[in-house]
């Protein structure tokens, strides 16, 4: 097996646990996000009942989107059954509009329950949908330790949250 070191994932992983640590003060980034009214600048896509559906703030790719439940817990077992079966098909939503707005070659769906495991935001459960492509990690990420995203956040917003409603 060959091992590929991705050393620019350094600087945000420091920089999500110095903001995780300034939420426990301040408050929960997804709970304040549910709780202002205004979707176009906090870039969410779509309120369920037990859950929602957000554009990540600093995304692999364009469409990067994270499914949160409504509840503030850290883990996937400490929500009831009917929120965790609302955020499957919150999920199974995510990836079929992503199919639809960027006809992506992949998609990945993930969880990372814990600061060990990678979470950015370890207090509060989320799950990533995102589109990959292939060699969607280019000379740019590798040489120059950065990630190019082509659109922004506002478009990428604009042209999901219309594909959201029109897919049932």
């Amino acid at each position: 097996m060959e091992t590929l070191w991705a050393p620019w994932r350094s600087a945000y992983l420091s920089e999500a646990t110095e903001n995780e640590a300034k939420n426990i003060r301040t408050g929960c980034v997804f709970c304040e996000a549910l709780t202002n009214p205004d979707d176009r600048t906090r870039y969410v896509i779509h309120r369920g009942k037990n859950a929602f559906v957000i554009l990540n703030l600093y995304p692999y790719n364009n469409g990067h989107m994270l499914v949160i439940p409504n509840q503030h817990a850290p883990r996937l077992d400490h929500l009831p059954v009917e929120t965790r079966c609302e955020l499957m098909e919150l999920i199974n939503k995510a990836q079929l509009v992503l199919q639809t707005v960027y006809r992506p070659h992949g998609i990945n769906i993930g969880n990372n329950t814990g600061q060990a495991a990678g979470a950015g935001i370890a207090d509060h459960l989320h799950f990533h949908v995102l589109p990959r492509w292939t060699a969607d990690a280019n000379f740019m990420t590798t040489v120059a330790n950065s990630r190019v995203i082509p659109e922004s956040l506002e478009i990428s917003w604009e042209r999901i949250r219309e594909a959201w409603e029109k897919i049932l």
